[in-house]
């Protein structure tokens, strides 16, 4: 009798392995640091961008943010840099986080010879992904409302980001 152990599937070792990281939840952090690259639209304006924020979680469904970033425009020597305060609803389904909220922000939107200053508005909705040892995979969209008066438009932005909870 030859008693040669049986070897599982390569899909599925990888699909238990998978299903291991994923239930191993550690408890949530109450903040995170999170970097950041964007886009925004209209597609024809804006190019890349880079920002970070802080992020703070109550209850494990309320959270604040801090957030600066700026971002790059296809047009030459002009760019838009905005600090935004943002709060948001988020509920947590094991190691995902979907969310949605409301936020506030200055920008500067800078222009060959000249720049803008004012505030603006934004409506977002995105979902964060918790794996072990901190990391946080998040992405964001955002419907932006800047001022008829800014010299350069934006409708949207939105970003994915690495982060890690502290």
């Amino acid at each position: 009798m030859n008693a040669t152990p049986r070897r599982l599937p390569t899909s599925l070792r990888a699909l238990i392995v998978a299903a291991l990281l994923f239930a191993s939840a550690r408890t949530a952090a109450p903040a995170e640091i999170t970097a950041f690259v964007s886009g925004g639209s209209p597609g024809a304006l804006w190019s890349t961008g880079y920002g970070g924020m802080l992020t703070i979680t109550l209850f494990n469904i309320v959270g604040g943010e801090l957030e600066g970033a700026w971002q790059g425009s296809d047009l030459p020597s002009t760019s838009l840099f905005t600090l935004s305060a943002k709060a948001y609803l988020g509920p947590s389904f094991g190691r995902i986080v979907p969310y949605g909220g409301l936020g506030a922000a200055v920008y500067r939107e800078s222009l060959p010879g000249s720049s803008d200053t004012g505030t603006m508005g934004l409506i977002f909705l995105g979902a964060k992904f918790k794996f072990p040892f901190g990391l946080v995979v998040r992405g964001e969209y955002q419907w932006v409302d800047l001022p008829l008066a800014a010299p350069v438009g934006m409708d949207h932005r939105y970003f994915f980001g690495l982060g890690l909870s502290i």
